[in-house]
């Protein structure tokens, strides 16, 4: 009497074919977050060509009191505060801080300031992020001087926030897939003026500051949920009168809170002389 061999039942085939393809899905997926990983760091760590250049305006005591109304309505504070400060926090996305730029300026020679402002290069080569170097960059001598100035004057304080930028998985992704700006990316190439073009304040106050939130013409998105109104449009709506009470409180017409704008005004807008605040409303208006 002849036996026939056992077949192999078709559930254990299964399983195996289904192992394997579970096997080769973690594979895919461990050389993804490993690429994905390397290209954020490679990001975050490569080094910027910016050449160290002396400013033609050297800071000076003399500087520090106007430095500290530069300080300000460069948007300095707004982002570092006294001690530093938290600029965005997210689950999963990650931590970004603002330095305690009172313990941060002593690692750094003038030199080196100027580089990071101008061109949002650290220290060590590698890009910022956050640093609105697009806008800083526009910046004259006079004005960085004035900056560097009043930061070379202030004493060292505790940090008010004692951990520093961390990343998360989205973040990570974000980062490698160029959505997170680099601000060594975005410094503009040009010879910045020695001193303010005062026949064009105008035009230079709103290119070194209000840029970085608004376009010109357009209504302007910064990817994280904010979007602002374009520029000539909205001075348009307001009167000379109108639109010095705006960039001193913050308030919209009819006393509205502006949100973000509220507190840009009450923390660094308020610090604007009278005569440029007329220059920014007029350069808006005129064209």
């Amino acid at each position: 009497m002849s036996s026939t061999p056992p077949t192999k039942k078709p559930a254990g085939r299964f399983r195996r074919y289904a192992l394997r393809g579970l096997a080769g899905v973690a594979l895919l997926a461990a050389t993804a977050v490993g690429a994905t990983w390397g290209t954020a760091q490679w990001r975050l760590h490569a080094q910027w060509p910016a050449e160290l250049a002396p400013l033609k305006v050297q800071p000076s005591p003399s500087l520090v009191a106007e430095g500290e109304r530069a300080f300000h309505i460069f948007g300095c504070w707004g982002c570092h505060h006294d001690a530093g400060n938290v600029l965005f926090e997210a689950p999963r996305v990650g931590r970004l801080i603002a330095p305690n730029i009172t313990r941060r300026a002593a690692d750094y020679s003038d030199d080196a300031l100027v580089r990071l402002i101008r061109h949002g290069v650290k220290q060590d080569g590698t890009t910022a992020i956050a640093m609105p170097a697009a806008e800083l960059g526009r910046m004259s001598d006079q004005d960085v001087a004035a900056v560097v100035s009043y930061v070379r004057s202030l004493p060292q304080r505790t940090d008010a926030v004692t951990s520093s930028t961390q990343w998360g998985p989205l973040g990570y992704l974000a980062l490698a897939a160029g959505k997170i700006p680099l601000s060594a990316a975005t410094a503009p190439a040009i010879e910045p003026p020695v001193t303010r073009p005062k026949d064009d304040e105008g035009n230079y106050l709103v290119g070194a500051i209000c840029r970085g939130c608004h376009e010109l013409d357009a209504p302007h998105d910064n990817g994280f949920g904010m979007k602002t109104p374009p520029l000539r449009a909205m001075a348009k709506a307001y009167s000379p009168q109108e639109f010095h009470h705006l960039m001193r409180t913050g308030e919209g017409s009819g006393g509205r809170d502006l949100g973000v704008m509220t507190r840009i005004a009450k923390t660094g807008f308020s610090y604007f002389t009278d005569s440029e605040i007329e220059a920014v409303h007029r350069y808006l208006t005129s064209s």
